[in-house]
């Protein structure tokens, strides 16, 4: 027995005092009271003070806990696992109740796939932790973890004993440094197999274009046999070679020329005739491949889009500029443009020219944005009247990538506006698009509409099938936020749409509006819009009273072409789509063309707002005849300006990147006298090189180094004159082989050195683009550089290695328990001896005798309560005395009375009168005046009755009264 708050003992020495303070003073009689009262109060001092002092109980257990520590890394085979599996259960049989036991499965990292439990038997196994890496020390961390208080302690390793990271023997040092003993299981492989494998494959880090290099590759085998070399580049062969493996190392070079300027990723693949591991014959390597600098045009073809309307291609002139001054273009149309950040990868800059947003997918733009902002590339946007917020950009990863908002913050230039939008929810808008419902994606556009308007604007939406159901509005756009919360909240229906109800809907929601502009959007299934007749005459109302109304299309199908008609007769534009994601794009273009204030149409100069790298030389610039009007954000830099205000030349830093908006074109159209302008090959050229930053790589050099599952960047920047950059804000972005985005910044740990750490969790290709500046144009540096991770350290080690697992038992002093199943749990172990509080039971005591106390004290209870009470509880189990004529106490007593009357009425003492009368037992009086009268019945002659008590008969009712108050008289 131990104390935690030994001191609180001290206490004890006060109950001498208090024993002494509460001794009996009274006189003998009840002391005896007293001194049980003493007792009871001295031991509810005592158990008080041993609660206060935390006591508590100290016993040596018999208990044990074992831990199965189990591989499941890419090195264990399915015969190995059900091996393991199996010993475990089999173990788990042998287990007493006073045994414990948890599985933990590890691969790189530890899981726990059976907490500490006392069941003698193992669910299916489930845990599935990454089998990249063998960490045994990890597991061993783990499983010390698990262990019970008290307990005899047991770790079993089931493994092979392959360790690829982490510290094994210094956790078996730590464990048995706290009593644990480790003992291991071999999980032996089967005979080992034909294999091959490559091990290395180096390329140079960069080289230039048309230059001859060398891919140096190893390869190795464990027996002799014929292979075939592949290298494959952007997944096209590019050499193949049928090659004869030797036994133990093989090494290869093969020659290659640079053709194009890339970022180039090389695949070598081998492929031998006898194999046992697959994933072991492939490696990757990266080099850059420089030349000047190859940028990306994107415009359209010159084709008609899906609408029917003419896509003229405006990037001739462009291209002619920029190739005039060296750059190195390749064009595009928006459907061809990569969505891959490998593919981006090999350009320093993107051009779009008059792009339409709903041309380009959602993905699309997801990787523009991540190839500006994580790998440091540069984006021109060059208007139009397909461009911008008039192509539907705002709110898409485009707007949050350019300079400009899509917006133009001065309302007083906007007509007032009211909008009806019809959206069919028929059953096919139900149908899943990206995960996402094609309603959703309806309600989404709707919400951009809403967003985009002023507060002065109106907004309606009415979602039809048969009928409009749930109806929105017409709300002021002031309300936006209540009216964007119905709008997500509309859903499916069934059937088609019908047409005319829905145009009659919106029709009555426009008849009492006063704004100046009112449109109609209907959305329609191209293979289910019902209910046409009537719609032509309704439409032709709407138009006289000054509606527009723009059909849109989703899916093909046989009513498509009535929908073009629809959007003839109502005056507006006809849009189709398959893809419900373009839908918030087509609606938000829809939006700014009816408000036709963000299309400005007049000839103006450009002001000069501030000066910039992409001016340098030109002091004066040709007229515009047009532009899309937007809003600038905070941090962008303004550098031309129209007469209005709004921006015609931004620019701005984006994440690692730069990008410029330009918001009139480059095209006969509005920019007619700039194609003719001398200067315009030259402010082409310096707006697309300001966004490169490519001719900052020679400053950085970054290498990473992998070890223990730990990828370590380092970054050595030097200035023009090969002094170290020091004091640098230095950032990385790490662009995972899944497309996910690692952000870091990296800390300076020596002169011009610069460090930061990440974790790969997947093989693969990384992007890495590096960033570093001190706030000042003339040291700033980057680079774009690439890693692959390849396959598992696992696939290289083809033997077990018992050793590890020898050494590990050794130092904790276990054993080889391979086939001894039943001595997992043998009770050789010492247990420690472990405390277990009872201060609260000392205290839950102290309690219940604190009621028994008062009792002595205060309750006086006497021999009859005890019969009593014994009768009330007990004597009504035992079974009663039957008798011929049961009778109460009373009228027993009352029959005796009768009796010894009637006896007295033959004595031979003269009777007096009453005394001769005979005693009635019809007399319905108390017992108490019934004896009095048997009493005076009775009376002895006066000569009898002067007698002593004691001569009255014993045993008479007389007597026993008599002898009663004589022992009252004596207590008095």
């Amino acid at each position: 027995m131990n104390f935690t708050a030994p001191l609180a003992l001290l206490l004890l020495l006060t109950v001498p005092y208090f024993f002494w303070l509460g001794q009996p003073r009274r006189a003998a009689g009840r002391r005896w009271r007293d001194w049980v009262s003493l007792g009871l109060r001295t031991l509810i001092m005592l158990l008080l003070v041993l609660s206060l002092a935390g006591t508590q109980f100290v016993r040596a257990a018999d208990e044990l806990a074992v831990v199965f520590l189990v591989d499941a890394s890419d090195s264990i085979s399915p015969t190995q696992a059900e091996t393991a599996e199996s010993y475990i259960r089999t173990s788990l049989e042998n287990m007493t109740p006073n045994d414990q036991a948890a599985v933990i499965l590890f691969g790189a990292n530890a899981l726990v796939e059976r907490p500490m439990s006392g069941l003698a038997e193992l669910a299916p196994v489930s845990s599935v932790p990454q089998a990249l890496q063998t960490d045994i020390a990890e597991a061993i961390r783990l499983g010390m973890a698990l262990f019970p208080a008290g307990s005899a302690r047991r770790l079993v390793i089931l493994s092979d004993g392959t360790a690829t990271v982490g510290d094994a023997n210094e956790a078996a040092r730590l464990a048995a440094n706290s009593g644990v003993e480790i003992s291991y299981v071999l999980l032996g492989r089967e005979a080992a197999a034909a294999e091959a494998l490559l091990t290395s494959v180096s390329a140079p880090t960069r080289i230039s274009q048309g230059e001859t290099f060398r891919l140096d590759i190893t390869a190795e085998s464990s027996a002799d046999m014929p292979a075939t070399l592949r290298v494959l580049s952007g997944g096209n062969v590019v050499y193949e070679e049928a090659v004869q493996l030797r036994r133990g190392t093989n090494n290869f070079a093969v020659r290659l020329r640079a053709l194009e300027q890339e970022f180039a990723r090389y695949r070598v693949q081998l492929t031998p005739t006898n194999d046992t591991f697959f994933q072991n014959n492939e490696l990757a390597a990266y080099t850059e491949i420089t030349g000047p600098p190859r940028v990306l045009l994107v415009a359209n073809d010159g084709t008609v889009d899906d609408n029917g309307v003419p896509q003229p291609d405006e990037s001739p002139q462009l291209l002619l500029a920029l190739e005039a001054t060296g750059l190195v273009v390749d064009r595009t149309t928006p459907a061809d443009l990569p969505a891959s950040l490998a593919e981006l990868s090999n350009y320093a800059s993107v051009i779009l020219v008059n792009v339409n947003a709903k041309n380009l997918s959602p993905r699309k733009m997801e990787t523009l944005q991540s190839y500006v902002r994580d790998l440091g590339g540069g984006l021109v946007a060059v208007g139009g009247p397909q461009s911008y917020g008039m192509g539907g950009y705002f709110k898409t990863p485009l707007e949050e990538t350019l300079p400009v908002e899509m917006q133009i913050k001065d309302q007083e230039r906007f007509p007032s506006v009211s909008i009806v939008i019809v959206i069919d929810r028929s059953g096919s808008m139900s149908a899943l698009e990206g995960g996402v419902t094609k309603i959703q994606l309806a309600a989404e556009g709707a919400v951009r509409v809403v967003e985009l308007l002023n507060d002065f604007d109106e907004i309606a939406v009415f979602p039809v099938d048969t009928q409009p159901d749930n109806p929105i509005g017409p709300l002021p756009a002031s309300e936006r936020e209540e009216a964007i919360n119905l709008i997500r909240q509309i859903g499916a229906g069934g059937g088609g749409i019908y047409v005319r109800t829905g145009l009659e809907a919106a029709a009555a929601a426009l008849a009492d509006s006063p704004n100046q502009v009112k449109h109609v959007i209907l959305l329609a299934d191209g293979a289910d819009s019902e209910q046409k007749e009537g719609v032509e005459p309704l439409i032709a109302s709407l138009v006289e009273e000054g509606v527009t109304v723009t059909a849109v299309s989703i899916g093909d199908g046989p009513d498509v072409p009535w929908l073009q008609q629809v959007a003839q007769w109502g005056n507006g534009r006809f849009h189709f789509t398959n893809q419900a994601a373009n839908l918030p794009q087509i609606f938000t273009q829809e939006t700014t063309s009816i408000q036709r204030t963000y299309l400005i149409e007049e000839r103006f100069f450009p002001s000069l707002v501030s000066n910039s790298p992409i001016l340098a030389g030109i002091t004066a610039v040709p007229p515009l005849y047009g532009y899309v009007g937007t809003s600038p954000k905070d941090t962008a830099q303004v550098v031309l300006s129209s007469e209005q205000g709004d921006p015609v030349l931004a620019a701005w830093q984006y994440g690692l990147g730069r990008s410029v908006a330009w918001t009139s074109d480059a095209t006969g159209r509005w920019g007619r006298d700039w194609v003719q302008w001398d200067g315009f090959p030259a402010f082409w050229a310096q707006a697309v090189r300001w966004t490169i930053s490519q001719e900052r790589d020679s400053n950085v050099e970054s290498v990473i180094t992998y070890t223990d599952e730990q990828a370590t960047l380092t970054v050595d920047a030097r200035g023009s004159s090969g002094d170290f950059l020091n004091n640098l804000t230095m950032e990385a972005n790490v662009v995972t082989p899944d497309g996910s985005v690692q952000n870091m910044t990296l800390a300076q740990v020596a002169p011009g050195r610069y460090e930061a750490e990440f974790e790969p969790e997947t093989d693969g290709a990384y992007f890495i683009r590096v960033a570093g500046s001190d706030g000042t144009e003339e040291n700033v540096v980057g680079q774009t550089s690439g890693w692959v991770l390849g396959y598992s350290p696992e696939y290289r080690e083809f033997e077990t290695n018992p050793q590890l697992l020898e050494n590990i038992a050794a130092v904790t002093g276990g054993q080889d328990l391979a086939g001894l199943e039943t001595a997992v749990f043998d009770h050789t172990l010492p247990s420690e001896a472990t405390t277990r509080p009872i201060w609260t039971w000392l205290t839950l005591l102290a309690v219940l005798l604190l009621p028994v106390d008062i009792a002595v004290r205060r309750l006086v209870i006497t021999r009859r309560d005890w019969e009593r009470a014994w009768a009330v509880t007990f004597g009504r189990l035992q079974p009663a005395t039957v008798a011929p004529t049961p009778r109460t106490e009373q009228v027993s007593r009352l029959f005796e009375a009768k009796q010894r009357a009637e006896k007295s009425t033959t004595s031979p003492s003269p009777p007096t009168q009453e005394a001769a009368q005979p005693v009635s037992t019809k007399d319905k009086e108390p017992a108490r005046a019934r004896v009095n009268e048997n009493r005076t019945a009775v009376q002895k002659p006066p000569s009898v009755t002067n007698k002593p008590v004691e001569s009255a008969k014993p045993g008479t009712l007389a007597a026993r009264l008599l002898q009663k108050k004589q022992q009252q008289d004596k207590e008095t």
